[in-house]
């Protein structure tokens, strides 16, 4: 009987460090593309300097979330929106529209895919 006790409580851990998880990036990558969503109007706007100001806010939000990002999830992803986010700092400095507006389109698939391969879909478990 004792295992049992155990096991249930591994389970339950491992449910709930996995609920934590799947919350943490649900509204960390709504953080993130709301900000996105924040510069694209700036820079569509021709307002290269507030575009930077919010692509750099945001880069350095990603900075101190990204250690506990790379504790679930693939290092290669992570590494990804952080270089992404660096170019887009970049365009948004130079005022390149076209390469930001693209980049920031990728940045935002890559965040997506970060949220949806936390649901708890039995895909995602197998």
């Amino acid at each position: 009987m004792k295992r049992a006790w155990i096991a249930l409580g591994l389970i339950l851990v491992s449910l709930l460090i996995g609920g934590i998880d799947y919350l943490y990036a649900a509204g960390a990558s709504d953080i993130y593309t709301d900000m996105l969503n924040e510069a694209d109007a700036h820079i569509e706007k021709n307002e290269a300097y507030e575009a930077q100001s919010v692509t750099e806010r945001l880069d350095h939000r990603y900075s101190e979330d990204k250690r506990i990002l790379h504790i679930f999830s693939f290092h290669s992803d992570v590494n990804a929106i952080g270089y992404d986010l660096a170019a887009l700092r970049r365009y948004a400095q130079t005022g390149n529209t076209a390469d930001y507006l693209a980049t920031s389109a990728q940045t935002k698939r890559r965040i997506l895919s970060l949220y949806e391969l936390r649901a708890p879909k039995l895909g995602n478990i197998l």
